[in-house]
């Protein structure tokens, strides 16, 4: 997961720390009425991350969790070789997967300073009913990005993110990849490629 640039996936996240019940609403007015909260969050949390990390991280996890299906994704990372895993093995990913992101969220939040994120107006009606991608850019004070998040409506009502695209870089598709490596390179011992991903935490 080095190679990825997590600063730029965190800044695409943050807009979606502030929860509550977004019946009714679509994804891109979900993005746009969080938005203008996330600095507030940002600023207010960054002392408890230096006095103390592990609850700076909790805080971060009870936040991010309801919006993002982990799940899914960790099923999507997965890939061809979901069903061939065991209930254990998949929860132990599932787990693995989820606390790596968020202890790379939590360290790389308390950076965050003067970015912007702008969410641009829906392109189109999506055909997919409950489906949206939300298109937006993310400026930096020396590139400007462009990105895209995947997400559906769940059976609660509530939009959750399953896939991100930055600068025409497929995330779940570039941590597949790494997780098939990670077997190809190890016999297909899912046992081991999960230790592998839990010590890397």
């Amino acid at each position: 997961m080095h190679f990825l640039n997590f600063k730029i996936v965190i800044i695409i996240f943050l807009q979606f720390l502030c929860l509550g019940n977004i019946y009714a609403k679509s994804a891109h007015e979900y993005a746009e009425s969080t938005h203008k909260e996330i600095i507030n969050i940002i600023k207010s949390e960054q002392q408890l991350f230096i006095d103390n990390p592990e609850k700076f991280t909790l805080i971060i996890s009870d936040a991010f969790s309801p919006i993002v299906d982990f799940k899914r994704i960790s099923r999507n990372v997965m890939g061809k070789y979901y069903k061939e895993a065991s209930i254990v093995q998949r929860e132990r990913f599932n787990s693995a997967f989820r606390s790596s992101l968020l202890n790379t969220y939590s360290k790389t939040l308390v950076k965050f300073q003067n970015e912007q994120i702008i969410v641009l107006p829906p392109e189109k009606i999506s055909k997919r009913p409950g489906r949206e991608n939300v298109y937006i850019e993310i400026l930096t004070s020396t590139k400007k990005y462009k990105g895209i998040y995947s997400m559906y409506l769940d059976d609660q009502s509530t939009w959750k993110i399953i896939n991100i695209y930055i600068a025409g870089i497929d995330l779940g598709r570039t941590f597949r990849n790494q997780f098939y490596s990670l077997m190809e390179k190890n016999s297909s011992d899912i046992d081991f490629v999960i230790k592998k991903w839990e010590t890397s935490l």
